[in-house]
């Protein structure tokens, strides 16, 4: 499933951007790895990919990218971005942030707040909480969330998710 698919389009992103021995701009990258998804949605004897990708980068110069690849190859892209089940009511939750206000530690706080609110008990499956960043935190590097701010904004996450609950039964 996923996980052969996204193998196979990392593999091309690799093969592609050691090419040339230099870092390889976002959105080349994604235009590159749009047109490889496409080639697999044109021709009947390819099976096309299931998995939408999102990529980020960020520096000095540009500051903070975001990419979404779907699965027929568009890219776009975003501030925001959600992808997956529960996307549009992310999507939503994500629209009404002011990112260019908040630090990252913020938006940590916030994503992880999002992600609880969107995901259905009763229907969705439990899930586990996994956050990453890419910024001048990290200088550049895509790394988890360190602990002690991982614990703060699921702890931040649940109790905003809790107080919304209480909020419903007074009602």
């Amino acid at each position: 499933g996923i996980n052969a698919e996204y193998g196979k389009q990392w593999y091309q992103r690799r093969v592609r951007g050691d090419t040339y021995q230099v870092p390889i701009p976002l959105k080349t990258l994604c235009e590159r790895l749009g047109h490889y998804m496409h080639y697999f949605t044109v021709y009947g004897s390819l099976r096309p990919f299931g998995v939408s990708i999102l990529l980020g980068t960020w520096d000095e110069v540009n500051g903070p990218k975001l990419m979404e690849i779907d699965p027929a190859g568009s890219t776009r892209g975003y501030y925001g971005c959600a992808v997956g089940k529960g996307r549009q009511n992310a999507k939503t939750e994500i629209e009404k942030l002011e990112m260019s206000k908040m630090s990252c530690r913020e938006l940590v706080k916030e994503v992880a707040k999002v992600i609880y609110s969107v995901h259905d008990e009763v229907k969705d499956k439990h899930f586990e909480l996994e956050l990453s960043w890419i910024g001048k935190d990290t200088n550049g590097r895509h790394e988890l969330v360190p602990k002690d701010i991982f614990e703060e904004a699921k702890k931040y996450a649940e109790e905003a998710l809790n107080d919304s609950d209480d909020e419903d039964t007074d009602m």
